[in-house]
């Protein structure tokens, strides 16, 4: 039933309205009569009616002047215009105002029901239309995790221009700030899947590990996807380093507890999304490719130390920090490859240099206890007993 409002100081004309609108079928309410523009106004915005007859020349308000009115309080109405005036003017300002036609007095009848049907049309398209328009919005509302996340894998494999991009941004409601940080977790291909339901359990162990990144990332802001090398990935907001490590290790330290082992974990910070995320992505995954580059890190973390060994605040976060990996992945790498973890190792080359130095018999052990990294005399010999299986003392006695 569509809901119809007539507007027109003259009663004669408001009663030859409503008993032409009862020949164009029982599906058109009069709701509200009106003899002057206020009252129009004040019965539509309560009423809403669906189509507004109104005549041009009324008392207290015009029909023009009315009808802009309706446009913002009413928007979307079908108006129809019924005037005994055929004034240039007056159809030029219809036409502005988008004004669905303009019926001349006295009325023809058929012209009038003509105009009605178009108008009864209009309203039953806009109607299909916006059933739907809300079926499209429920179907991607429901569907909108999986078109993201077939969105995430196009952008950072490249296949998407600019214009593709920012299209999608909108179409998926998707908010992306500069810099931006890509974070990626894969499990190692020797975790512990074999054997049946092998590909289930890692199946699920991926599953359990979006979780755990959802969980640990700041909410909102944050989109998860995986990508077909079975690595799941994070596009956040860029964050500063401490606080990247912070998330950092409340993943790997979740992923203990939740997954019962800890993926390998990189990222990236990347300053412009739309120009980096795709170098970015590659990096990550030549990074990450079971363990291809673990070697290449270890060397890289070695080569710190022996250029840094001489600064006592030198410490695992530093060094994670210039590779740009997490510091318990690079303290997983070093005792994998090396067998000691950072903390042994760096002690190690510490002591190494240290008995270099000592050759030299005027060095006093306090001196070279300081050169080469330690504050205190009492832990550098500690440290280099350990090592060596003597004191320094004792090592300078030849013993």
């Amino acid at each position: 039933m569509w809901k119809v409002l007539i507007a027109d100081d003259e009663p004669k004309i408001r009663r030859g309205l409503k008993a032409l609108l009862a020949r164009c079928g029982g599906d058109l309410e009069v709701v509200a009569e009106a003899e002057d523009g206020e009252m129009a106004y004040d019965l539509a915005v309560k009423q809403k009616p669906d189509i507004l007859f109104i005549d041009i020349r009324m008392p207290f308000r015009d029909g023009l002047d009315l009808i802009a009115g309706l446009a913002t309080a009413l928007p979307g109405r079908i108006v129809i215009i019924v005037s005994g005036h055929d004034e240039f003017e007056y159809a030029q300002a219809a036409i502005k105002l988008q004004v669905f036609d303009y019926i001349l007095k006295p009325i023809d009848a058929d012209s009038f029901i003509k105009v009605v049907e178009r108008a009864k049309s209009e309203l039953e398209s806009r109607r299909e239309a916006g059933k739907y328009a809300a079926w499209a919005r429920e179907q991607l509302d429901r569907n909108l995790p999986v078109l993201r996340e077939r969105f995430f894998k196009d952008w950072v494999g490249g296949s998407l221009s600019r214009t593709e991009l920012l299209e999608a941004f909108a179409f998926l409601r998707i908010v992306i700030g500069s810099p931006a940080t890509l974070l990626a977790a894969r499990f190692a291909e020797r975790a512990g899947y074999g054997g049946p339901g092998g590909d289930m359990g890692k199946r699920l162990a991926l599953v359990a590990m979006r979780t755990v990144m959802e969980e640990s990332l700041p909410p909102g802001g944050a989109y998860i996807f995986e990508d077909d090398t079975e690595t799941i990935f994070a596009i956040a907001p860029g964050f500063e380093r401490e606080e990247l490590f912070g998330i950092v290790s409340g993943i790997e330290r979740r992923a203990a507890e939740q997954v019962y082992q800890v993926p390998s974990l990189a990222s990236r910070t990347v300053p412009d999304p739309l120009e980096g995320i795709c170098d970015a992505y590659e990096a990550l995954t030549a990074e990450l490719a079971d363990g291809g580059n673990c070697e290449a890190f270890v060397v890289l973390a070695r080569n710190y130390i022996d250029k840094h060994y001489w600064n006592p605040e030198l410490c695992l976060e530093d060094a994670a920090a210039e590779l740009q990996i997490s510091p318990g992945y690079l303290s997983r790498l070093m005792k994998r490859e090396t067998g000691f973890s950072f903390v042994e190792y760096l002690n190690r080359t510490r002591v190494k240099k240290a008995t270099f130095l000592m050759s030299d018999p005027s060095a006093k052990a306090f001196e070279v206890a300081e050169r080469v990294g330690y504050r205190s005399q009492h832990y550098f010999s500690r440290a280099f007993k350990k090592v060596t299986g003597t004191s320094p003392t004792d090592h300078r006695k030849g013993v």
